[in-house]
């Protein structure tokens, strides 16, 4: 201990105001947790956010001298930004985006006191004026919010969910993160199903700023923004002032942890007992009095999402439900979680780990924003970082209770064909399945009800009974479907659950007939025409995919759709490389479906599965995009863009919503990394084109050039004969006796070829278009008949075949 002295003389000698004394950011060469808690315990403002670089480089926070103090420590060090809060300061003066607040783009302590009178003023019936929890160490007051339907009082009858920032001084985006959240629960309620839900039936406790005078100090000095303090202000003698409150927690709280310091100067110093600071004391009070069943304490930055415990390399008994919690929670931004041990180092007196120590409160840590954004983000980054991590903060405030939610309809036929498709005249039994991730038990009813005459409902109210982190069956429901009902036209049902004093209503969408298959597409055996915007090393590719992660995600997985066939799928950089970044997304790229034809049909639904990464960066401001076409390419109209969706996903919309239905229909999808800024990689695979029609159908797929093998897709009745037929010319349309639908083909029918149905009444035809260059630019018309002289004969639609 002696050999430190000279170390820690001078720091404890330092006034540390960094108005005074400009802070550079400097990356040590040292990346062990070991150097680590060595350059602590020296008093070292050292960066427990960000872990070390790719180059094996910690973060230390040091003015002139106490870079002086790391040469005599024996660390090589090189000064990565000068005067950092200038450089914050000048980075928001130069924003083109409006800031929100007058400090680096930043709210002040008293604009943030501003906003949220503004919000309890807006929102009068959910949002409660703000209110003071404690006092702190200088005598500010810490203020509060409540969003609830009894807004003014705490209602013990509702879970609460907890939401703390700014801990640290020098975190403003943590505080704007919540004060968003606020502001999007008043202007969602009544409108979205679950924003109106958590109002109902939740106590949203949201403390914006905990650390008051470490959050003004840093106006005082740098009103600009930018200000590097990260403590609270108690005065600890000898010209060294602050505690962490985020050490001062009383779990696992003291020396015999790493992971806080015992140094009064250092930035992880944890005071002199737990709770020894009336800011932290105020939150222990608070808690106790209104225990939440999840907490959010948002920090910034690091592009992570953490939970206990930290102070030991251990894991608590429900890890397995952390992780889950986290993989859910993340989902959306590609933040990497884990406990901080596992992404960080260990720290212990932390408000997470007591959290759920002292109160079972599943308890997170946010930390918002990626290397790129620091302390004081640029502030057009503000939305864009709030919307981020807003849903996370929803799914706290659904899952601090019970919250059901349907993953599945169960359809049972009581009357009909028995063929397994609800159609017209039949009489279906429903079941609901669901699910329920809360941390309470779910206990209400649910009802089913149609609006619409030719759709009957009976089963009243059924009970609603979801364990917590669990899943039950409810009803079932009698639907009977009037014969005078459509086929192909969606019907909504009416699906009430009523849990927690609030009942809310979801729509269940019902589609009546048969869904024929029109094209499927696997990506495993050919290209199918399909056409990729350049051909670089992370362009998309057919190919099977090499599996990289980055920061424990997996960017790029080591396989296709698993709920598909095979092992190809259109990829952006299948090659896993040397690093993450190595064939990841660097710029834009196409993948462009080939031509078909859907004019002939009143429905058109496309599904695909679909995986995009879009991990932090600088920015994360990349989406997926899909696209739809029917004018062969001229023109696009959007069909969705996602943001980081971090797994196989299988999606369906429709598409006769978007744009008409004609011969000339493209498909294409977008994945991007512009600017370059990111990680990205993007995979598509399984395509359907499906539509309902009460006839046979005929869809092609593939490239329609002369000598290219194309796929042919019938669908009609089961186990039935096929013939396809073929012409060079077209007719209106006409009768033909013992036959259903109309002949559209001119001329005598002329046979191309012929087979049966499968049991599901679907074949897959290859055909290759003949190399002869009398095809070429002409337009072959198609059309099946199935069952021809049988009792269930039907024509199917006619097919235009362009050959190029």
């Amino acid at each position: 201990m002696l050999q430190l002295i000279p170390l820690l003389l001078p720091v404890l000698a330092s006034a540390q105001d960094p108005a005074s004394v400009p802070v550079d950011l400097v990356k040590v060469q040292a990346s062990s947790p070991a150097a680590f808690q060595h350059l602590v315990a020296l008093g070292f403002d050292v960066d427990d956010h960000a872990g070390a670089d790719a180059d094996g480089n910690l973060i230390v926070y040091a003015d002139d001298a106490a870079q002086d103090r790391l040469a005599a420590a024996g660390y090589g060090y090189f000064v990565e930004i000068e005067d950092l809060s200038g450089y914050y300061a000048a980075r928001a003066a130069a924003s083109s985006r409006a800031a929100v607040g007058s400090m680096g783009g930043f709210r002040t302590l008293a604009e943030i006191g501003q906003e949220m009178d503004r919000m309890a003023s807006a929102y009068p019936a959910i949002v409660s004026p703000k209110f003071s929890v404690g006092t702190s160490i200088e005598g500010r007051p810490i203020w509060a919010q409540r969003v609830s339907t009894t807004p003014a009082v705490h209602d013990p009858a509702k879970p609460v969910a907890w939401y703390d920032a700014i801990h640290h001084a020098r975190e403003p985006m943590s505080g704007e993160s919540l004060l968003s959240f606020v502001d999007w629960l008043g202007t969602h309620y009544g409108a979205d199903p679950a924003a109106t839900r958590i109002v109902e039936s939740r106590n949203v406790l949201i403390v914006p700023c905990v650390n008051p005078d470490g959050y003004e100090y840093n106006r005082q000095t740098n009103p600009n923004g930018g200000g590097m303090w990260r403590k609270n202000r108690r005065n600890n003698g000898g010209g060294v002032y602050g505690v962490d409150l985020n050490r001062n927690y009383d779990w696992e709280w003291g020396p015999q942890w790493g992971g806080s310091s015992g140094t009064p100067s250092s930035s992880t110093y944890r005071g002199t007992a737990p709770f020894s600071e009336p800011e932290t004391a105020a939150m222990r009070d608070l808690m106790a009095a209104q225990t939440p069943g999840m907490a959010i304490s948002a920090h910034t930055y690091s592009n992570l999402w953490i939970y206990p415990w930290g102070y030991d390399t251990v894991y608590t008994s429900e890890n397995a439900l952390f992780r889950q919690y986290g993989a859910a929670m993340t989902a959306n931004n590609g933040y990497a979680y884990g406990t901080s041990w596992e992404v960080l180092y260990t720290a212990n007196g932390v408000s997470d780990d007591y959290h759920y120590g002292a109160h079972g409160a599943y308890s997170f840590t946010p930390e918002i924003g990626g290397s790129g954004d620091g302390f004081w983000p640029s502030p057009s980054r503000i939305q864009t970082l709030a919307e981020e991590v807003r849903p996370g903060y929803v799914m706290i405030a659904q899952w601090t209770g019970g919250w059901a939610e349907v993953q599945s309809l169960d359809w049972t036929e009581v009357s009909g064909n028995g063929d397994a498709f609800r159609e017209p005249g039949e009489t279906w039994s429903l079941s609901l399945q669901l699910s329920n991730d809360g941390a309470d038990a779910v206990s209400g009813t649910a009802g089913l009800s149609s609006g619409d005459p030719l759709i009957v409902v009976t089963g009243g109210s059924q009970p609603l009974n979801v364990p917590a982190h669990g899943s039950a069956a409810a009803g079932p429901f009698t639907v009977a479907f009037d014969a005078a009902a459509a086929s192909g036209t969606p019907y909504t049902l009416d699906l009430s659950l009523d849990y927690d004093g609030s009942a809310t209503v979801e729509p269940v969408e019902v589609v009546l007939g048969r869904a024929r298959l029109l094209a499927h597409d696997d990506m495993e055996l050919r290209d199918n025409g399909w056409t990729v915007s350049n051909s670089t090393n992370w362009s998309w590719e057919r190919a099977v995919p090499q599996g990289t992660s980055s920061g424990g995600q997996t960017v790029q997985p080591n396989h296709d759709n698993p709920a598909g066939s095979g092992t190809r799928c259109w990829v952006t950089g299948a090659a896993a490389g040397s690093s993450a970044g190595t064939n990841d997304v660097d710029g834009t790229t196409w993948l462009t479906s080939p031509v078909f034809a859907a004019g002939g049909f009143a429905s058109l639904e496309v599904e695909y599965a679909r995986w995009f990464a879009n991990l932090p960066g600088n920015a994360q401001d990349d989406r997926f995009l899909a696209q739809v076409s029917n004018d062969g390419g001229a023109s696009w109209t959007d069909i969705e863009q996602v943001p980081n969706a971090n797994s196989w996903r299988t999606v369906s919309f429709p598409v006769e919503g978007l744009v008409a239905l004609t011969d000339t229909m493209r498909l294409r999808f977008r994945a991007e990394d512009n600017p370059n800024n990111d990680l990205t990689e993007a995979l598509v695979d399984d395509l359907e084109l499906r539509t309902f029609s009460d006839l046979p159908t005929l869809g092609a797929w593939g490239d329609m050039s002369l000598g290219s093998t194309i796929d042919l897709f019938l669908d009609g009745p089961a186990n039935a004969g096929w013939q396809l037929l073929w012409s060079f010319g077209k007719t209106a349309g006409q009768s033909v006796g013992g036959v259903q639908g109309l002949y559209y083909l001119s001329g005598g029918p002329n046979v191309l070829m012929g087979g049966s149905l499968d049991a599901d009444g679907r074949a897959v035809q290859a055909t290759v278009i003949p190399n002869n260059a009398n095809l070429s630019g002409r337009t072959v018309f198609l059309q099946s008949v199935a069952d021809y002289g049988g009792p269930r004969a039907a024509f199917s639609n006619l097919l235009a075949v362009a050959v190029n």
